[in-house]
């Protein structure tokens, strides 16, 4: 069956930044469901998938305004190396990690080390990029009444 209006669409998909070193936790495949034209999916997968069928690979490039944005100069700051949990870690062109005190995540990009300071870039890591995107089709069926009814629901704010 190929997916067109009202399908259960189940696919594999996993990003990967052009251009640029992808983070290993960025490129990780996820799987999704939806029903097609039912419920939020970005228009320009909805055009790459419409006509596909179980098992097709398909391969979008995103740009920036449609994945993750543009890169805000404003998010690159200067952070003390001795503010870090985990100095030795610290390595130009990588991305450092770290849990704060206060439970959240911290993560950034090592653009420059100079003296005993970081400059940190706290960009998203596709900020700015174009990503590229395979999808591969699991399995696609007609969806049920109650799959499309429920589907409605989610996307009015009722579910």
């Amino acid at each position: 069956m190929e997916i067109k209006q009202d399908s259960y669409v189940q696919l594999r998909y996993s990003m990967e930044i052009i251009g640029d070193k992808t983070p290993e936790w960025f490129g990780r495949p996820i799987e999704v469901s939806f029903i097609y034209g039912r419920e939020p999916i970005p228009t320009i997968i909805e055009r790459a998938i419409l006509g596909k069928k179980e098992g097709d690979v398909v391969e979008v490039e995103l740009p920036p305004e449609s994945a993750f944005g543009p890169h805000l100069p404003y998010l690159v700051k200067e952070v003390e190396i001795s503010s870090l949990k985990h100095p030795e870690k610290v390595k130009q062109g990588e991305w450092y990690e770290e849990i704060t005190p206060y439970g959240s995540r911290r993560f950034f990009k090592v653009l420059e080390v100079k003296d005993n300071k970081v400059i940190a870039d706290f960009n998203h890591p596709a900020a700015g990029k174009s990503v590229l995107m395979r999808i591969e089709i699991i399995n696609v069926r007609q969806a049920t009444a109650y799959e499309i009814m429920s589907a409605e629901l989610r996307a009015c704010g009722g579910g």
